[in-house]
Protein backbone atom coordinates (compact mmCIF):
# COMPACT_ATOMS: atom_id res chain seq x y z
CA UNK A 1 0.00 0.00 0.00
CA UNK A 2 0.93 4.07 -0.51
CA UNK A 3 1.82 5.60 2.65
CA UNK A 4 -0.66 8.54 3.60
CA UNK A 5 1.38 11.69 5.14
CA UNK A 6 0.39 11.56 8.24
CA UNK A 7 2.69 8.04 8.44
CA UNK A 8 6.01 8.94 10.79
CA UNK A 9 9.17 8.82 8.42
CA UNK A 10 9.94 5.66 10.50
CA UNK A 11 6.65 3.49 9.09
CA UNK A 12 7.20 4.52 5.89
CA UNK A 13 10.91 3.32 5.98
CA UNK A 14 9.46 0.10 6.92
CA UNK A 15 7.44 0.10 3.61
CA UNK A 16 10.34 0.57 1.51
CA UNK A 17 12.40 -1.59 3.10
CA UNK A 18 9.56 -4.64 2.53
CA UNK A 19 8.60 -3.23 -0.69
CA UNK A 20 12.30 -2.96 -1.93
CA UNK A 21 13.03 -6.14 0.27
CA UNK A 22 16.18 -4.47 1.49
CA UNK A 23 16.74 -7.25 3.84
CA UNK A 24 18.41 -9.33 1.29
CA UNK A 25 21.69 -8.00 0.23
CA UNK A 26 21.91 -8.08 -3.25
CA UNK A 27 26.09 -8.00 -3.32
CA UNK A 28 26.44 -11.42 -0.48
CA UNK A 29 24.06 -12.95 -3.51
CA UNK A 30 26.29 -12.11 -6.32
CA UNK A 31 29.27 -13.17 -4.36
CA UNK A 32 27.93 -16.00 -4.26
CA UNK A 33 26.89 -16.64 -7.48
CA UNK A 34 30.21 -15.82 -9.01
CA UNK A 35 31.22 -18.86 -7.00
CA UNK A 36 29.13 -20.85 -9.66
CA UNK A 37 29.18 -18.70 -12.64
CA UNK A 38 32.22 -16.07 -12.90
CA UNK A 39 30.15 -13.95 -15.20
CA UNK A 40 27.77 -12.45 -12.56
CA UNK A 41 31.14 -10.75 -11.67
CA UNK A 42 30.55 -8.46 -14.74
CA UNK A 43 26.17 -8.51 -14.03
CA UNK A 44 26.89 -7.49 -10.72
CA UNK A 45 29.02 -4.00 -12.37
CA UNK A 46 26.02 -4.01 -15.34
CA UNK A 47 22.56 -4.65 -13.95
CA UNK A 48 23.10 -3.05 -10.15
CA UNK A 49 20.21 -2.31 -8.44
CA UNK A 50 18.13 -4.81 -10.29
CA UNK A 51 15.84 -6.11 -7.82
CA UNK A 52 12.76 -8.52 -6.83
CA UNK A 53 10.41 -6.62 -5.49
CA UNK A 54 7.43 -7.48 -2.74
CA UNK A 55 4.49 -6.31 -4.78
CA UNK A 56 0.67 -6.43 -3.40
CA UNK A 57 -0.85 -9.86 -4.32
CA UNK A 58 -3.62 -8.96 -6.24
CA UNK A 59 -2.07 -6.24 -7.88
CA UNK A 60 0.85 -7.94 -9.16
CA UNK A 61 -1.83 -11.27 -10.35
CA UNK A 62 -4.35 -9.25 -12.27
CA UNK A 63 -1.13 -6.93 -13.95
CA UNK A 64 0.19 -10.65 -14.66
CA UNK A 65 -3.32 -11.81 -16.11
CA UNK A 66 -3.21 -8.68 -18.37
CA UNK A 67 0.88 -9.48 -20.03
CA UNK A 68 -0.09 -13.02 -21.85
CA UNK A 69 0.36 -12.27 -25.57
CA UNK A 70 1.09 -8.75 -24.74
CA UNK A 71 3.68 -5.62 -24.87
CA UNK A 72 4.78 -3.74 -21.67
CA UNK A 73 3.48 -0.51 -22.89
CA UNK A 74 -0.39 -2.10 -23.33
CA UNK A 75 -0.21 -3.91 -20.46
CA UNK A 76 0.57 -0.34 -18.49
CA UNK A 77 -2.35 1.44 -20.58
CA UNK A 78 -4.83 -1.82 -19.55
CA UNK A 79 -3.91 -1.41 -15.72
CA UNK A 80 -4.33 2.73 -15.60
CA UNK A 81 -7.75 1.93 -17.48
CA UNK A 82 -8.42 -0.68 -14.39
CA UNK A 83 -7.63 1.17 -11.35
CA UNK A 84 -9.19 4.59 -13.43
CA UNK A 85 -12.15 2.59 -13.23
CA UNK A 86 -12.24 1.03 -10.09
CA UNK A 87 -9.28 2.55 -7.94
CA UNK A 88 -9.49 5.34 -5.49
CA UNK A 89 -9.07 8.37 -7.03
CA UNK A 90 -5.94 10.51 -5.14
CA UNK A 91 -5.24 13.87 -6.19
CA UNK A 92 -1.12 14.85 -5.25
CA UNK A 93 1.06 17.75 -6.35
CA UNK A 94 2.55 15.35 -8.94
CA UNK A 95 -0.96 15.02 -10.49
CA UNK A 96 -3.85 12.95 -10.34
CA UNK A 97 -3.76 9.13 -9.70
CA UNK A 98 -5.85 5.95 -8.96
CA UNK A 99 -5.20 3.77 -6.26
CA UNK A 100 -5.33 -0.51 -7.75
CA UNK A 101 -8.91 -1.32 -6.43
CA UNK A 102 -9.76 -4.54 -4.28
CA UNK A 103 -11.20 -7.24 -5.22
CA UNK A 104 -14.09 -6.53 -3.27
CA UNK A 105 -14.31 -3.80 -5.37
CA UNK A 106 -14.51 -5.02 -8.69
CA UNK A 107 -16.86 -7.53 -7.33
CA UNK A 108 -19.33 -5.10 -6.91
CA UNK A 109 -19.42 -4.80 -10.60
CA UNK A 110 -22.25 -7.07 -12.06
CA UNK A 111 -20.65 -6.88 -15.44
CA UNK A 112 -16.97 -7.38 -14.29
CA UNK A 113 -16.52 -9.40 -17.63
CA UNK A 114 -18.41 -6.54 -20.18
CA UNK A 115 -16.75 -3.53 -18.23
CA UNK A 116 -13.12 -5.30 -18.71
CA UNK A 117 -14.27 -5.68 -22.38
CA UNK A 118 -14.98 -2.02 -22.81
CA UNK A 119 -12.06 -1.25 -21.05
CA UNK A 120 -9.93 -3.43 -23.97
CA UNK A 121 -9.14 -6.21 -22.19
CA UNK A 122 -10.71 -8.80 -25.09
CA UNK A 123 -10.30 -12.13 -24.34
CA UNK A 124 -8.50 -11.45 -21.14
CA UNK A 125 -11.86 -9.51 -19.54
CA UNK A 126 -13.51 -13.42 -19.20
CA UNK A 127 -10.46 -14.18 -16.92
CA UNK A 128 -10.91 -11.44 -14.65
CA UNK A 129 -14.69 -12.24 -13.92
CA UNK A 130 -13.79 -15.73 -13.07
CA UNK A 131 -10.94 -15.17 -11.20
CA UNK A 132 -12.83 -12.09 -9.08
CA UNK A 133 -15.59 -14.62 -8.80
CA UNK A 134 -13.40 -17.11 -7.55
CA UNK A 135 -11.38 -15.09 -4.70
CA UNK A 136 -14.48 -13.69 -3.38
CA UNK A 137 -15.71 -17.38 -2.95
CA UNK A 138 -12.44 -17.77 -0.73
CA UNK A 139 -11.03 -16.23 2.35
CA UNK A 140 -10.13 -13.48 2.36
CA UNK A 141 -6.28 -14.73 3.38
CA UNK A 142 -6.92 -17.04 0.71
CA UNK A 143 -3.73 -15.53 -1.32
CA UNK A 144 -1.90 -14.25 1.48
CA UNK A 145 -1.81 -17.73 2.72
CA UNK A 146 0.18 -19.08 0.14
CA UNK A 147 3.52 -17.38 1.31
CA UNK A 148 3.45 -20.33 3.72
CA UNK A 149 2.89 -23.30 1.58
CA UNK A 150 5.43 -24.75 -0.40
CA UNK A 151 6.32 -23.41 -4.21
CA UNK A 152 4.67 -26.32 -5.70
CA UNK A 153 1.36 -26.15 -3.27
CA UNK A 154 1.35 -22.61 -4.00
CA UNK A 155 1.93 -22.73 -7.71
CA UNK A 156 -1.27 -25.50 -7.99
CA UNK A 157 -3.23 -23.09 -6.18
CA UNK A 158 -2.59 -20.02 -8.06
CA UNK A 159 -3.49 -21.94 -11.45
CA UNK A 160 -6.79 -22.76 -10.15
CA UNK A 161 -7.53 -19.14 -11.23
CA UNK A 162 -8.31 -18.30 -14.96
CA UNK A 163 -5.91 -16.82 -17.09
CA UNK A 164 -3.03 -18.35 -14.66
CA UNK A 165 -0.63 -20.61 -16.36
CA UNK A 166 3.02 -21.79 -15.12
CA UNK A 167 4.62 -17.88 -16.07
CA UNK A 168 2.06 -15.97 -14.14
CA UNK A 169 1.63 -18.31 -11.53
CA UNK A 170 5.79 -17.84 -11.07
CA UNK A 171 5.99 -14.08 -11.50
CA UNK A 172 3.43 -13.88 -8.53
CA UNK A 173 5.02 -16.44 -6.71
CA UNK A 174 8.10 -14.65 -6.63
CA UNK A 175 7.32 -10.97 -6.62
CA UNK A 176 4.55 -11.43 -4.30
CA UNK A 177 4.42 -14.73 -2.20
CA UNK A 178 8.08 -14.69 -1.23
CA UNK A 179 9.15 -17.74 -3.10
CA UNK A 180 12.52 -16.37 -3.84
CA UNK A 181 13.28 -20.21 -5.69
CA UNK A 182 10.11 -19.43 -8.21
CA UNK A 183 12.03 -19.39 -11.76
CA UNK A 184 9.81 -17.59 -14.30
CA UNK A 185 10.55 -18.93 -17.69
CA UNK A 186 9.91 -17.35 -21.21
CA UNK A 187 11.65 -17.54 -24.50
CA UNK A 188 14.41 -15.13 -22.94
CA UNK A 189 15.35 -17.38 -19.86
CA UNK A 190 15.91 -20.23 -22.14
CA UNK A 191 17.77 -18.77 -24.70
CA UNK A 192 19.75 -17.63 -21.20
CA UNK A 193 20.13 -21.29 -20.63
CA UNK A 194 21.13 -22.34 -24.12
CA UNK A 195 23.55 -19.73 -24.42
CA UNK A 196 25.35 -19.16 -21.06
CA UNK A 197 25.03 -23.04 -19.75
CA UNK A 198 23.97 -25.62 -22.11
CA UNK A 199 27.38 -25.58 -24.22
CA UNK A 200 29.71 -25.21 -20.93
CA UNK A 201 27.84 -28.19 -19.01
CA UNK A 202 27.80 -30.45 -22.06
CA UNK A 203 31.36 -29.67 -22.92
CA UNK A 204 34.76 -30.42 -21.88
CA UNK A 205 36.05 -30.62 -18.71
CA UNK A 206 38.56 -27.50 -19.28
CA UNK A 207 34.77 -25.64 -20.08
CA UNK A 208 33.79 -26.56 -16.74
CA UNK A 209 36.61 -25.66 -15.21
CA UNK A 210 35.07 -22.03 -14.89
CA UNK A 211 32.57 -22.63 -13.05
CA UNK A 212 32.80 -24.11 -9.11
CA UNK A 213 29.02 -26.26 -9.28
CA UNK A 214 27.65 -27.64 -5.75
CA UNK A 215 29.42 -31.23 -5.33
CA UNK A 216 26.32 -32.20 -4.27
CA UNK A 217 24.13 -31.81 -8.03
CA UNK A 218 26.93 -32.13 -9.97
CA UNK A 219 25.72 -34.89 -11.48
CA UNK A 220 21.69 -33.00 -11.73
CA UNK A 221 23.55 -30.12 -13.44
CA UNK A 222 24.73 -31.98 -16.45
CA UNK A 223 21.63 -34.00 -16.46
CA UNK A 224 19.89 -31.21 -17.16
CA UNK A 225 22.23 -29.50 -19.42
CA UNK A 226 22.41 -32.53 -21.82
CA UNK A 227 18.67 -32.87 -21.99
CA UNK A 228 18.45 -29.65 -22.88
CA UNK A 229 20.37 -29.14 -25.35
CA UNK A 230 18.38 -31.83 -27.01
CA UNK A 231 15.84 -29.20 -27.94
CA UNK A 232 16.59 -26.41 -30.63
CA UNK A 233 13.49 -24.00 -30.64
CA UNK A 234 11.11 -23.58 -26.83
CA UNK A 235 8.62 -25.71 -25.58
CA UNK A 236 6.67 -26.77 -22.21
CA UNK A 237 9.29 -29.19 -21.78
CA UNK A 238 12.69 -27.07 -22.29
CA UNK A 239 11.11 -24.04 -20.47
CA UNK A 240 10.70 -26.76 -17.68
CA UNK A 241 14.33 -27.89 -18.15
CA UNK A 242 15.77 -24.46 -18.64
CA UNK A 243 13.84 -24.06 -15.08
CA UNK A 244 15.12 -26.93 -13.25
CA UNK A 245 18.96 -25.78 -14.56
CA UNK A 246 19.14 -22.76 -12.94
CA UNK A 247 16.97 -23.94 -9.71
CA UNK A 248 19.87 -26.32 -9.52
CA UNK A 249 22.51 -23.76 -10.11
CA UNK A 250 21.27 -20.78 -8.04
CA UNK A 251 18.94 -22.16 -4.79
CA UNK A 252 18.17 -20.97 -2.65
CA UNK A 253 17.82 -17.70 -4.63
CA UNK A 254 17.43 -18.76 -8.27
CA UNK A 255 14.66 -16.16 -8.79
CA UNK A 256 17.09 -13.51 -7.82
CA UNK A 257 19.55 -14.60 -10.00
CA UNK A 258 17.28 -15.13 -13.23
CA UNK A 259 16.46 -11.39 -12.38
CA UNK A 260 19.45 -10.20 -13.34
CA UNK A 261 20.40 -12.50 -16.43
CA UNK A 262 16.71 -12.25 -17.76
CA UNK A 263 17.96 -8.01 -17.76
CA UNK A 264 21.47 -8.81 -19.21
CA UNK A 265 19.64 -10.66 -21.84
CA UNK A 266 16.89 -8.19 -22.78
CA UNK A 267 18.63 -4.66 -22.81
CA UNK A 268 21.21 -7.52 -25.39
CA UNK A 269 18.00 -7.99 -27.53
CA UNK A 270 16.44 -4.19 -27.56
CA UNK A 271 20.30 -3.21 -28.51
CA UNK A 272 22.20 -5.66 -30.37
CA UNK A 273 24.39 -2.97 -31.94
CA UNK A 274 25.43 -1.79 -27.78
CA UNK A 275 27.41 -5.14 -27.44
CA UNK A 276 29.02 -5.21 -30.96
CA UNK A 277 30.59 -1.81 -32.42
CA UNK A 278 29.76 -0.95 -35.70
CA UNK A 279 32.31 -0.14 -38.70
CA UNK A 280 31.81 2.22 -40.85
CA UNK A 281 31.99 1.45 -44.91
CA UNK A 282 34.37 3.61 -47.10
CA UNK A 283 31.89 5.40 -49.61
CA UNK A 284 32.25 4.13 -53.10
CA UNK A 285 34.02 6.70 -55.39
CA UNK A 286 32.46 7.74 -58.95
CA UNK A 287 34.09 8.70 -61.92
CA UNK A 288 33.64 11.84 -62.51
CA UNK A 289 31.18 12.54 -65.92
CA UNK A 290 32.58 14.58 -68.98
CA UNK A 291 31.29 17.82 -69.91
CA UNK A 292 29.21 16.04 -72.25
CA UNK A 293 27.29 13.82 -71.01
CA UNK A 294 27.06 16.59 -68.01
CA UNK A 295 24.92 18.46 -70.37
CA UNK A 296 23.31 15.66 -71.67
CA UNK A 297 21.79 14.74 -68.19
CA UNK A 298 20.31 17.69 -66.93
CA UNK A 299 16.83 17.81 -66.45
CA UNK A 300 14.34 19.76 -67.95
CA UNK A 301 13.21 22.65 -66.21
CA UNK A 302 9.65 21.64 -64.47
CA UNK A 303 7.39 24.82 -64.29
CA UNK A 304 7.24 25.49 -60.51
CA UNK A 305 3.61 25.45 -60.05
CA UNK A 306 3.92 22.13 -61.44
CA UNK A 307 6.82 21.44 -59.02
CA UNK A 308 5.15 22.03 -56.05
CA UNK A 309 1.40 20.70 -56.52
CA UNK A 310 3.45 17.03 -56.95
CA UNK A 311 5.56 17.30 -53.87
CA UNK A 312 2.90 18.52 -51.44
CA UNK A 313 1.11 15.65 -50.94
CA UNK A 314 4.17 13.47 -49.87
CA UNK A 315 4.94 16.51 -47.62
CA UNK A 316 1.16 16.40 -45.93
CA UNK A 317 1.25 12.71 -45.68
CA UNK A 318 5.18 11.89 -44.22
CA UNK A 319 4.90 15.26 -42.12
CA UNK A 320 8.72 16.42 -44.18
CA UNK A 321 9.54 19.02 -46.56
CA UNK A 322 10.33 17.51 -49.80
CA UNK A 323 14.36 17.02 -50.30
CA UNK A 324 16.14 16.29 -53.62
CA UNK A 325 16.77 12.49 -54.67
CA UNK A 326 20.30 12.99 -53.79
CA UNK A 327 19.46 13.55 -49.99
CA UNK A 328 17.27 10.71 -49.97
CA UNK A 329 20.00 8.11 -51.08
CA UNK A 330 22.41 9.84 -48.59
CA UNK A 331 20.36 9.90 -45.60
CA UNK A 332 19.33 5.80 -46.47
CA UNK A 333 22.66 5.44 -46.85
CA UNK A 334 22.59 4.21 -50.49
Amino acid sequence: RLPTASESDDELKLLLCDYFQLHISLQALCEQWIKVDPEFKKLAQTQIGVRILRQPIVENLFTFIASSNNNIKRITMLVDKLCGKYGQKVETEKGVFFTFPSVQTIAQDSAVEQTMKELGFGYRARYYAKTVERLVQLDDTYLENLRHASVEVARVELMKLSGVGPKVADCVLLMSLDKADAVPVDTHIWQVAQKRYVGRLTGSESELASMLLPSDKQERIRELAQKLSAFKSPSTKAYELAQALIVTLFSPYAGWAQGLLFSDDLVDSVDPAAAKPTTKSKPISKPKPTPAKRKAERPQTIPKQEHETAAEPTAKRTGLRPRPASSVFTKSGL
